[in-house]
């Protein structure tokens, strides 16, 4: 749209657009008004149906876009939404595995946007290709964290089928080991790592890609762990 101006109506253009959003954003970034702005300044039909059919989910999303026509930022409210729809998590009894699943639940949710946003911008096949796994696979790691969450919420107790459980409950038994186990468990883990690491650097099999990746995570904080506690002996 810019480019079919003339210079001086395009400045005017950009002032009026820049205003118009920034106060927008100031506002509270309603999704009405956002949705207005959109089809006076960014025509995204592709957008613009995702919003209407889920705003909770995508207003983020809708607020970027328009973000970059202006220097403001979303007013930021004293909300407490995420704290507020999960209160176990203040909880001194909250299981530490549902702790650190919020903070990864942030991110997924977080790379699932930016993901939404970045297939706008592909170019290539490859680009796309990437792009959208990247989309996928954040939206599966927020459901699994999201199931884990409403069991807790609803029964006070673990659903437990997420991986960190699992891989928490190998770090906790590491710890009652000697430190001559802690050496051999050490050298086989590196081992494995590595075989991880060259099963996905062929490229092949890209179907176990995800549970590789998975594999290769648990693996690595089993080696942190380990290496730490070889560590804490070394300093008795």
């Amino acid at each position: 749209m810019l480019q079919d101006l003339k210079p001086l109506h395009r400045s005017c253009f950009r002032l009026c657009l820049m205003n118009d959003v920034g106060k927008w954003l100031q506002s509270g970034a309603g999704v009405q008004e956002g949705l207005r702005l959109l089809n006076i300044y960014a025509p995204n039909r592709h957008l613009e149906t995702l919003v209407r059919l889920n705003p909770e989910r995508y207003l983020r999303l809708l607020q970027k876009t328009l973000s970059k026509f202006s220097d403001s930022e979303p007013a930021q409210f004293p909300t407490n939404q995420f704290r507020n729809e999960w209160p176990f998590l203040a909880e001194p009894a909250c299981p530490p595995e549902l702790k650190i699943l919020a903070a990864d639940k942030i991110t997924a949710y977080h790379n699932y946007v930016d993901g939404h946003e970045e297939l706008f911008a592909c170019e290539t096949l490859d680009e796309c290709f990437l792009t959208a796994k990247k989309v996928i696979e954040n939206y599966r790691q927020n459901r699994k964290i999201l199931s884990e969450f409403t069991y807790y919420k609803e029964h006070h107790s673990c659903l437990g089928k997420h991986p960190i459980f699992a891989s928490l409950k190998r770090i906790s038994s590491l710890r009652k080991m000697s430190i001559v186990a802690l050496l051999k468990k050490q050298k086989n883990l590196q081992g494995a790592i590595w075989r991880i690491r060259s099963e996905i650097g062929k490229g092949n099999k890209p179907h176990l890609f995800d549970e590789r990746e998975a594999r290769l995570k648990a693996k690595e904080m089993e080696l942190a762990e380990v290496t730490r506690l070889i560590e804490e002996y070394g300093k008795d």
